[in-house]
């Protein structure tokens, strides 16, 4: 599955599987309702996306539910909007600054001096391919708030998790979900670098890209990990892609691969955000998805069978992820090119042509010379 590929076709979004809650008045005692328990969602906007309808559906079904973001104005008005048709929806904001993590422990504080248990955690919020940024702490902004901040959160809050479990009578209820993305893969490195993890020696118009997708591959890390650790107290964790969303999520990119991202955005098969929930409402819901505990899963609702080889042999990521680099680094000079033919006279194509043909031998010497491809890691 490579990064145009995977989008020629649309998902099929099986509501068989994920039931769909319109109104908190449809919620029966025997539609795997979850009146009583607490849940956590973050979300960086607050207002928009598949945080909102993750947030809603969980309502719906009976849950209360605490929205973590920045912005109390855009949470307060989302939770405005949800109540206009269930005005009993148990919905309440929670202060979350992701790029400070002395606001992680205060949030952390502040929620375990409101309840004694957390059911569900959806780690949601995050930035995509932002500009080179430290926070605070001296982290890059995308590793701090996509994974690091993420990380410390549910860290700080297991002994809810691990409370609520314990008092639940079921060991599959207690979920962390962590939504990734397949960038994980596409542009990721080849391994986390625990030792930089900003990166600093990426560069070029993909930088961001590439430590977007290093953050992404530590959240689907920390899921299987969370998982071995803490699944014989009850607690599970889940990664997934939620598929290619109309979102505002995109609009931090301002190079080449950012303007091609938002061109597929625009004409290719996009989800909506209330389809895109459907893969985090189907890992911290479902009974099939508990079956399979800790891995990645892609829209909608299937393992990827590659990324959780991964999982299971960190070497294997390297043959992976670096066939797919090759496929969309291919994608990304015929893009260039065409866009500079468009822009150029009959006489300069040849010319145009020589320098790409430089350019593409580059790139693939670059690649087959990489660790991924030495005669120990060919498939």
């Amino acid at each position: 599955m490579v990064y145009l590929r995977a989008y020629q076709e649309r998902p099929i979004f099986d509501e068989t599987r994920i039931p769909l809650v319109r109104s908190i008045n449809t919620v029966k005692a025997d539609s795997g309702n979850y009146i009583g328990l607490c849940a956590l969602t973050t979300d960086y906007l607050g207002n928009s996306g598949i945080g909102y309808e993750t947030t809603l559906q969980l309502a719906l079904k009976g849950a209360r539910v605490y929205i973590a973001s920045r912005s109390s104005e855009r949470v307060n008005k989302a939770i405005s909007e949800m109540r206009q048709n269930s005005p009993d929806l148990d919905l309440h904001f929670l202060k979350l600054d992701l790029q400070d993590l002395q606001s992680i422990k205060n949030t952390a504080a502040d929620f375990m001096s409101r309840e004694n248990r957390l059911d569900l955690l959806i780690n949601n919020a995050g930035i995509m391919a932002s500009p080179w940024q430290l926070t605070k702490d001296g982290f890059e902004v995308q590793w701090q708030t996509c994974f690091l901040s993420h990380h410390a959160l549910t860290m700080s809050l297991m002994p809810l998790l691990v409370a609520a479990a314990q008092t639940s009578g079921r060991m599959d209820r207690v979920r962390v979900v962590n939504v990734a993305s397949d960038m994980a893969f596409r542009m990721g490195p080849e391994a986390i670098n625990y030792q930089d993890p900003n990166l600093t020696d990426v560069t070029g118009q993909l930088a961001p890209w590439r430590r977007y997708g290093h953050c992404k591959q530590a959240s689907i890390i920390a899921a299987k990990a969370i998982t071995e650790r803490y699944q014989p107290l009850g607690v599970t964790a889940y990664s997934l892609h939620p598929g290619l969303i109309k979102s505002g999520l995109q609009s931090h990119s301002n190079n080449i691969f950012g303007a091609m991202t938002r061109v597929a955005m625009k004409v290719g098969p996009t989800s909506t955000p209330l389809e895109g929930s459907m893969n985090s409402l189907f890992c911290a819901t479902t009974s099939q998805a508990y079956e399979h505990a800790g891995r990645y899963y892609v829209p909608v609702q299937k393992l990827d069978d590659k990324a959780n080889k991964w999982l299971d042999d960190p070497q294997a990521v390297e043959t992976y992820v670096w066939k797919q680099k090759l496929f969309d680094m291919l994608v990304l000079l015929a893009f260039r090119f065409f866009v500079r033919f468009a822009k150029s006279p009959t006489s300069s194509v040849l010319n145009l042509a020589g320098e790409y043909y430089i350019v593409f031998t580059d790139v693939v010497k670059t690649i087959t010379v990489s660790p991924a491809f030495s005669p120990n890691m060919r498939r």
